[in-house]
């Protein structure tokens, strides 16, 4: 699957699906560590992208 491939609305459903799904099971320490891991992977994927952006100006 490539995610360039998803619409915005398609992006929001599957990650919306994603967080019910993972969160079912979960108690509220766990929900809470598991949101900032994934906050946490978001913002370096984000610094990753922003590096290789600047390199491919460059």
């Amino acid at each position: 699957m490539s995610f360039n491939n998803l619409s915005s609305c398609d992006l929001i459903g599957l990650s919306s699906s994603l967080a019910i799904l993972l969160g079912e099971n979960l108690d509220a320490d766990e929900l809470s560590i598991l949101s900032n891991f994934f906050n946490s992977l978001g913002d370096n994927l984000g610094i990753i992208a922003t590096k290789k952006a600047i390199q491919e100006k460059n």
